[in-house]
């Protein structure tokens, strides 16, 4: 198997697994929080999801970029991890400084929670797309 598709699969999968786990069970969660531990409990889920999540979206935004550069641009792949990035950090990264600074605020977690449908969906996109690209491919095509 080719290892920038195989790197693909793995990081896809990862995102696509990890991202469901955040809108449905870890950010609607966030409500339950006692208020008076809830900035110190976010700082540090925060360093830990962050310690998890970039890696997986720089192999992923590194990988396009070496497939562009070795072989040939996928622009719908591209387009979709760039609006992904641009989610990240207009949408999500925000709404987490905020709950940083005032703590818990109910306005803001509805915010994150509704504004990570983006993300969710880009990335189960992708996912679908090297999913169905597994099934081509181990169907002889």
């Amino acid at each position: 198997m080719d290892p920038i598709f195989f790197l693909q699969i793995m990081v896809d999968s990862g995102l696509f697994i990890l991202i469901w786990l955040v809108q449905l069970i870890i950010y609607p969660s966030f409500q339950y929080t006692e208020e008076g531990d809830f900035i110190n409990w976010h700082y540090r889920y925060t360093g830990l999801m962050g310690a998890v999540v970039s890696p997986l979206m720089l192999l992923q935004a590194g990988g396009e970029i070496w497939t562009a550069i070795t072989r040939e641009p996928r622009w719908v792949r591209i387009t979709i991890i760039t609006l992904a990035w641009i989610s990240t950090f207009t949408l999500s990264v925000p709404c987490h400084r905020r709950l940083h600074t005032v703590g818990k605020n109910m306005t803001v977690i509805r915010r994150l929670v509704l504004t990570n449908w983006s993300r969710t969906l880009l990335w189960s996109v992708l996912f679908l797309g090297t999913l169905t690209r597994i099934c081509h491919l181990s169907s002889g095509g």
